[in-house]
């Protein structure tokens, strides 16, 4: 190839990098859309090479340090520190990068759906058909024998007598401590996130069971409903990163098992840890508004759209949009 064939061929997709690069200006990627920062790490190891290629086809010097000085900066880009800046770092955490890591983790929660459900209904079954084993499931002393004198308010009486924030602190310490078990029992291949999974589905499952007995299923739920939900779904989320250690470190596939769980740890870290503002959220209505005097069904209308937000949120916040004028430009390239 002639250094002017050479150039012919090159010259337009430096005139597209250099206009990338040019287009980050002082706020550096976040300038770009999804698709041109995809453009730019396709370009870049091209244009790397080309430094090298220049040389070989003895172009001009200006060109080679226009050259030279282009994969410079889109290295700059691509690979240069974090900033220190915590805030838009969190920011990218909760507004990309957590929700698509949800997604990408989906089969782990929906084991960890599954042991759930199997534990709390087979603890819920077991004692509708035989009443006294809900005192292997809740705890003794928690006699309903005259429960038709029992009502939401003699349930929330309690908490009403506490000083709110320092129970909602305890409360979401106690949830946090849940699901941070459930995440880390995991390294033992995930039988232990299996355990703690069980051991709470069957309490709750004992729970409903006893007071359906006593014909207050309506009472319980206006109680754990508002908190409950989201809650009971963050502690999902963290069994499923604890299920998704553990299978990194049981089945590493072809991966060495180190590798693969160096990479397990990492996702199942970051994905409990985006639990935490679900359970700030669970812990201050569990606080606040449970032992409330509002009506039952508020609380649980509050609880299940509680949890339906942030489920979407997970669901729909991240997605990437696909630029069709950028994929028609590619497939004739």
């Amino acid at each position: 190839m002639t250094p002017a064939r050479f150039l012919d061929t090159r010259r337009e997709i430096w005139g597209r990098l250099d206009a990338l690069v040019g287009k980050t200006g002082r706020k550096g990627l976040r300038q770009l859309t999804d698709g041109e920062l995809h453009e730019l790490t396709r370009l870049y190891p091209a244009v790397a090479v080309d430094v090298a290629r220049a040389r070989m086809y003895k172009v001009d010097d200006a060109t080679q340090r226009r050259v030279n000085q282009l994969a410079i900066a889109a290295h700059g880009l691509l690979y240069r520190r974090a900033s220190g800046r915590s805030l838009p770092a969190i920011w990218r955490f909760f507004h990309r990068d957590y929700p698509r890591l949800f997604r990408r983790q989906w089969p782990f929660l929906v084991l960890a759906m599954v042991i759930f459900a199997v534990g709390m209904l087979g603890a819920y079954v077991a004692v509708r058909l035989v009443p006294s084993n809900a005192y292997l499931f809740v705890p003794h002393g928690l006699d309903l024998s005259n429960a038709r004198e029992v009502t939401s308010e003699d349930i929330s009486e309690r908490f009403r007598q506490m000083p709110n924030p320092p129970m909602a602190a305890g409360i979401m310490a106690n949830n946090i401590t849940v699901a941070f078990n459930a995440f880390a029992f995991g390294i033992a291949a995930g039988v232990g996130t299996c355990y703690v999974l069980l051991a709470n589905a069957m309490m709750l499952g004992g729970f409903v069971g006893h007071f359906a007995n006593h014909d207050l299923s309506y009472v319980l739920w206006s109680f754990i409903a508002p908190h409950g939900v989201l809650e009971i779904f963050a502690i999902l989320v963290s069994a499923a990163a604890g299920l998704r250690l553990g299978l990194s470190l049981a089945a590493p596939g072809r991966m060495t098992r180190s590798a693969s769980l160096r990479i397990g740890a990492r996702d199942a870290v970051l994905l409990v840890l985006g639990t935490i503002p679900m359970f700030v959220v669970a812990g201050f209505i569990e606080g606040f508004i449970t032992p409330s005097y509002a009506p039952g069904i508020v609380k649980i209308v509050l609880g299940v759209t509680a949890a339906g937000a942030v489920i979407a949120y997970l669901l729909l916040v991240g997605r990437e949009i696909r630029n069709p004028n950028f994929e028609i430009r590619n497939k004739h390239e």
